[in-house]
């Protein structure tokens, strides 16, 4: 059961929705309770597949979007997203912090046609085939050649 000082700081930091005047829709969309299906793809050529979920949510008085997502026994990753104006028209800011693997990354993100794209300079994860109950996203790592290696991908439905 959660302490009472947990619930406070998740009620201080979720939010209902956007606040008035904050366009939040290009994570937005994703809001609600999806599965997953993870494939993790190893330098050898082999890959395994797991079960997971992944859940969307505003954050932060409603200026920001927020995501977990979890790969039971594996990882559980928080995303917090906002848009930055002054970064240029569309420009998102996410951080993603990853405590189980001890990792933590930063991007710019913003649409790139039909795919939602966050660059983190060696790193790109891209959401792709985006429907109201369905998309697919990619983690990719640049190698020293700057050849792009597909490291994982998600297979995403809506829950709820």
């Amino acid at each position: 059961m959660p302490r009472p000082s947990s619930l406070a700081v998740g009620a201080a930091f979720l939010a209902d929705g956007p606040a008035d005047g904050v366009d939040l829709s290009l994570f937005g969309q994703f809001t609600g309770s999806w599965a997953l299906d993870c494939t993790e793809y190893d330098p050898d050529g082999s890959s395994s597949v797991r079960r997971g979920e992944w859940h969307f949510g505003y954050a932060l008085a409603g200026r920001a979007t927020t995501d977990v997502w979890i790969l039971p026994g594996v990882e559980h990753g928080v995303s917090v997203r906002f848009p930055d104006p002054g970064a240029g028209p569309g420009i998102w800011r996410s951080t993603w912090v990853g405590p189980g693997r001890h990792r933590t990354h930063t991007f710019r993100a913003a649409r790139v046609g039909e795919q939602i794209v966050l660059d983190g300079g060696d790193l790109r994860w891209t959401f792709s085939d985006i429907g109201a109950n369905e998309f697919r996203w990619r983690n990719e790592a640049r190698q020293p050649d700057g050849t792009w290696h597909v490291q994982q991908t998600f297979q995403v439905w809506r829950q709820a």
